[in-house]
């Protein structure tokens, strides 16, 4: 584990941090305002760290994450995320879950962004 840890130290804490926000903030602001789109979690993206949980009224949640995979290689999380209560609580059938890291890029958030209302067009 050490040198994994020594990793993530030389990429840098605040580094990883920044890159997580800025990913989210701009999927947040991009993503508001689409017809029947749902953030699951604090508005704030700075409260959220790299994590982009959401839904589509009436859109099947593993439709929309083929779609993204099929269309644009982007890989994605879908279903109840093992809070199945919360779900059932609400009314809501599942949600798409984006991650991002130090890693991605403000073009992978594009890509994600651009190929998710392609979808919230069609559907």
């Amino acid at each position: 584990m050490a040198p994994a840890v020594k990793y993530l130290q030389d990429v840098g804490f605040d580094f990883i941090q920044k890159q997580e926000y800025l990913l989210n903030d701009f999927t947040t602001r991009e993503t508001a305002g689409l017809p029947g789109f749902h953030l699951i979690g604090p508005a704030d993206p700075k409260l959220r760290g790299g994590v982009l949980t959401f839904y589509f009224d009436g859109i099947d949640s593993h439709r929309v994450a083929i779609m993204l995979d099929q269309m644009a290689g982007v890989m994605v999380r879908s279903g109840q995320h093992c809070v199945h209560s919360w779900f059932h609580s609400r009314g809501v059938k599942g949600s798409v879950r984006a991650s991002f890291y130090f890693y991605n890029s403000l073009e992978d958030a594009q890509v994600f962004v651009e190929n998710l209302k392609k979808i919230r067009k069609v559907l």
